[in-house]
């Protein structure tokens, strides 16, 4: 018997969680936080559909927090088997974690300060000690290099672009009758980026399961260099703070190493840049231990904690040192996680910076549907942050070309290059209507044979 069961990234992009069940063994592949609207958030306060104590391993794609983030409740409520990733992965993950915990504490404990929670009182979704003995239990594994938890399972890691450490996981799953492979993209890289390189070819598989975040849409032909540098230019000659939320690991790295590369070859003028995201601080490091999985020349990696950023840069890592940045003046950049206005410092700075019209807020990854930062982007005027009322008089703009994922083109490219027909792809990990879209393409382009599951829905295999 071989079955998989889709418990997140079913009818949305967050959530990631894939049960795989060959006989009596079980396995999970990602183990995600639900992130966007409140209906989406309250899935992470529901009782799980299966029994984290039976599993036998946790395998993760990537460290971003949709694909991880609810790790530490799994622990808590009893998972204690190796949760397996690329070595970068789980260094990142110790940096992720560690903060994610900080960061719901602290918010939990301001909101019941404040009292502007529903809940009483409010509580973080895990803590920093269940963060902590999640951590015990990671094991990297390198690309291309079988690993067997046991006769029913073995897996490698292929790399899938995105981010550093971000993979592929093909699974070979055997119950003793026959043998089956199973292909979870992950999330799938743009082609041509900085900081990370192109998705490997991915591997002959009778199943795959295919991410489908921007299913149907096709990214601007616009090179992310020329398009930062317009915005840049405009930046510092209209003397404007440039406020963008980026995730802390891969886009915050991306966005810095293009603005030193800008200035470096004298296309703009120094400006300051300040990053206000402990995580990204202290994950910006792991970059230098792994040269083999990014793309970056090693120049920009040597010496001291920030070289990576080089002399224009100002790291702020004490809450003291962020509020510094309310009095700040233009031109220059702020970077604060988190990405989608979730959480985080950045949230902070929207209720000092969306107000004032000398402020321009660059939107510059995928906005789950719902999060502050969707609502924002479709041209929401007044929000709600900590419950306060805000009118957005800052311009709002979106960098396209900056894009950490693949559109569907590239999707389509990715999995071309598999000359052998799937049985199956599992369309997952998009809005309804970006799976509809992925499917429909893949059924007129390559007559593949596609399915879009449901949320608790399980297959045969």
């Amino acid at each position: 018997m071989k079955r998989i069961s889709f418990y997140g990234a079913a009818g949305t992009v967050t959530g990631s969680k894939y049960l795989l069940e060959v006989n009596d063994k079980k396995i999970l592949i990602d183990c995600g936080m639900f992130q966007g609207n409140r209906s989406l958030r309250v899935r992470n306060w529901e009782p799980l559909s299966f029994n984290p104590k039976d599993l036998s391993a946790v395998i993760l794609t990537h460290a971003h927090i949709d694909h991880t983030g609810f790790l530490p409740k799994l622990v808590r409520f009893g998972f204690d088997k190796e949760v397996y990733s690329t070595p970068p992965t789980f260094d990142i993950l110790k940096v992720l974690l560690i903060d994610a915990a900080h960061i719901q504490e602290e918010e939990a404990a301001y909101r019941n300060k404040k009292k502007i929670s529903r809940h009483k009182p409010a509580l973080p979704l895990f803590s920093t000690e269940d963060a902590v003995n999640t951590i015990k239990l990671g094991h990297g594994i390198h690309y291309n290099k079988w690993h067997t938890i046991s006769k029913e399972f073995k897996f490698r890691f292929i790399n899938a672009g995105h981010i550093l450490g971000a993979s592929s996981v093909q699974i070979v799953m055997n119950d003793g009758e026959s043998e089956k492979s199973i292909l979870f993209s992950g999330d799938v890289g743009k082609y041509a980026i900085a900081l990370v390189s192109d998705p490997s070819v991915p591997p002959e598989s009778d199943y795959i399961v295919c991410e489908s975040t921007y299913g149907g849409k096709f990214h601007p032909a616009v090179d992310p260099f020329f398009e930062f540098d317009q915005l840049l230019k405009r930046i510092i000659k209209e003397k404007r703070i440039l406020l963008i939320p980026a995730f802390a690991i891969g886009r915050t790295q991306q966005i810095v190493y293009m603005a030193h590369v800008l200035m470096k070859q004298g296309e703009i003028p120094p400006i300051d840049i300040h990053i206000d995201s402990p995580m990204a601080v202290r994950a910006t490091n792991i970059y230098k231990a792994y040269p083999e999985y990014h793309s970056i020349d090693e120049k920009f990696l040597v010496g001291k904690n920030n070289s990576f950023y080089g002399k224009s840069v100002t790291l702020h890592r004490k809450r003291k040192s962020s509020k510094m940045l309310n009095k700040l003046k233009g031109p220059a950049i702020i970077i604060s996680a988190s990405g989608m206005l979730t959480g985080g410092r950045i949230m902070h700075h929207l209720t000092n910076r969306l107000p004032d019209p000398n402020t321009t807020l660059a939107l510059v990854g995928f906005m789950v549907s719902g999060s502050l930062g969707r609502r924002i982007m479709d041209g929401e005027k007044n929000i709600l942050v900590y419950k306060k009322p805000i009118h957005i008089n800052a311009e709002v703009v979106q960098l396209e070309g900056l894009s950490g994922h693949a559109d569907s083109y590239e999707i389509l490219h990715w999995l071309e290059q598999v000359k052998k027909k799937p049985k199956k792809i599992f369309i997952t990990h998009g809005e309804k209507s970006r799976s509809v879209a992925m499917a429909e393409q893949f059924k007129k382009e390559r007559n593949w044979n596609c399915e879009i599951p449901e949320l608790d829905e399980s297959f045969e295999l």
